[in-house]
């Protein structure tokens, strides 16, 4: 039996594999399980999603979306499971993007890509939005400013701009320069901001089923009237009540995809994938019914929700308004943990957004690959690509305004969807031509081409649930006008620079952007990707010899 391995031997093992799969391995190897689980975690970020989104699926749901809950992570983990065992075997910055390209063709693999980079960098961009709509209700709350949107409003030092896309753009600049700078740094202040969240979160849910419910259970099995919109159809309206849940978990492969900067990565990913998603689940469990249960009057939350409000901000808020310390109430702590969690995610997203660019940059698979695909030799890092997601991030919000970042990141959740779909798909194709070939530390084994054909149709399921749009007489109780939330008119709220584009058609938001990507995509695809010569891939898993 082979004895403990240390880290130094560890890390050469690591090493070996990524020289087996054709990779030369650059980024500093320094994460252990708990800082690869945490990057994920933060990525999926329970708080984040809930604060942002939890106002639309209440509005569209009622309180019975609360069991949309159970629907989308029992989905997801299905979809997680083959994740898990592709980190196994390909512990590979780039997730998605690599598992593809070497399961399937460089076709399949490189939109998957195309699509999941895109998506990340406008989440990105919504995320430091949300930076921002936090720090403006902490200005309110502490006095700075009457009300939120007045603080929003106001002008930023030097005039140039206002508050709020001053604070999101300075998020930006943060965390580009945190993820630059190197991977301990990130992954201490992650750690530090995961740990806030999980403990404040289970804190803040506990306390307010036991302290604040002023609702009974059963409120929890009512659609509280808003299945009247979809003319009592129930499905359809529980379809619409996903609109919290389905924004919230994903990004799990973020532990696949810091595989070269995780010691013992075989190992660890896979436990990174399915870690952060069961305890995503687990906090959620809590936390949403806890605030459901404490909502005063369903019916002003729900309007609230309908009007584009933070719901869960006021119940908390209303919830307890005595001083804690230091002057600070409770609804003021919620706050601060809203704020840590939604910085740590913004700098997580960045963080596996760079990854992904400096991946595909590093095959040329991308305009200015060799500039992209560079390593920092001072801090090991995808700096060049770190930096160039920033400034990206920043465009929509400098161009279209915060407000429309964040319909554009509801779109882009579908993206993601997309992008795991297409991934599933070539994995899939993989699994009929005989793969996996040799076994990883996380394995299916023969449950593998039925849990990879359910993941393939649940993903189809949710990308149509997402592509939907508002027309009735297509779609009928399923387009009804609840799909102005998830999928948009573009001309509804694209205002380059606040100006109404008047030509603007009223194209559906998500299939808009699918086209774009798909034009624009294709074109660089046909004349530059597809040209270059196939890629050198190494083996499936670790030699046996590697494997301890």
């Amino acid at each position: 039996m082979a004895g403990p391995v240390n880290t130094s031997d560890q890390v050469a093992r690591d090493d070996a594999h990524l020289q087996a799969l054709g990779i030369k391995p650059e980024l500093r190897r320094t994460l252990g399980f708990l800082s690869n689980f945490a990057i994920a975690f933060a990525f999926i970020s329970v708080s984040t999603g809930s604060f942002g989104n939890f106002g639309g699926g209440i509005a569209l749901g009622g309180p019975a979306m609360f069991w949309t809950w159970f629907v989308i992570c029992g989905g997801q983990f299905i979809v997680a499971l083959v994740f898990a065992e592709l980190s196994s075997h390909y512990p590979i910055a780039g997730s998605v993007y690599q598992w593809s390209k070497r399961l399937s063709n460089r076709g399949l693999g490189w939109f998957t890509g195309w699509f999941y980079f895109w998506a990340q960098v406008v989440t990105v961009s919504a995320v430091a939005v949300i930076v921002s709509f936090v720090v403006s209700s902490l200005a309110a709350a502490g006095g700075a400013a009457p009300d939120a949107t007045t603080f929003q409003n106001s002008p930023s030092p030097g005039g140039f701009t206002s508050m709020f896309v001053f604070v999101a753009i300075g998020a930006l600049i943060i965390t580009t320069i945190i993820n630059a700078y190197g991977i301990r740094l990130m992954a201490i202040l992650n750690n530090i901001g995961v740990a806030t969240e999980i403990l404040g979160m289970l804190v803040f849910g506990l306390v307010l089923l036991l302290f604040a419910h002023v609702q009974s259970p059963s409120v929890l099995t009512s659609f509280n009237g808003a299945e009247a919109a979809q003319n009592g159809n129930i499905p359809a309206t529980f379809l619409l009540g996903m609109f919290m849940s389905i924004f919230i978990i994903y990004g799990f492969d973020t532990a696949g995809t810091y595989g070269e900067e995780t010691v013992d990565a075989g190992r660890q990913a896979p436990r990174g994938v399915l870690a952060s998603i069961l305890v995503s689940f687990v906090v959620g469990l809590i936390f949403i019914p806890a605030v459901i249960l404490a909502s005063p009057d369903i019916n002003a939350t729900m309007a609230e929700g309908a009007a584009g409000g933070y719901p869960i901000g006021t119940i908390i808020s209303g919830a307890f308004t005595q001083e804690i310390v230091f002057g600070i109430s409770f609804g003021e702590l919620y706050l601060v943990v809203i704020l840590a969690s939604v910085f740590v995610c913004t700098m997580a997203i960045q963080g596996a957004a760079s990854r992904l660019m400096f991946s595909m940059a590093r095959d040329r698979h991308l305009p200015a690959g060799g500039w992209l695909g560079h390593v920092s030799t001072r801090f090991r890092t995808p700096a060049n690509a770190t930096v160039t997601v920033g400034i990206i991030a920043a465009l929509p919000i400098l161009v279209v305004g915060p407000v429309a970042a964040i319909y554009l990141s509801i779109a882009a959740t579908g993206l993601i969807y997309v992008s795991y779909f297409l991934c599933n798909a070539g994995v899939m194709w993989a699994r009929t031509k005989g793969w996996p070939h040799t076994r990883a530390w996380f394995s299916l084994g023969r449950w593998g081409k039925l849990i990879n054909l359910v993941a393939l149709l649940w993903g189809g399921l949710m990308i149509i649930n997402v592509a939907l749009w508002n027309d009735p007489a297509l779609f009928g109780d399923y387009g009804s006008a609840g799909r102005a939330f998830w999928n948009p008119f573009i001309n509804t709220f694209i205002t380059p620079f606040g100006q109404k584009v008047d030509w603007m058609p009223a194209w559906p938001l998500f299939e808009t952007l699918i086209g774009l990507i798909v034009i624009f995509g294709g074109i660089y695809y046909l004349a530059i990707v597809r040209r270059q010569a196939p890629d050198v891939e190494g083996t499936d898993t670790e030699p046996d010899a590697l494997i301890g």
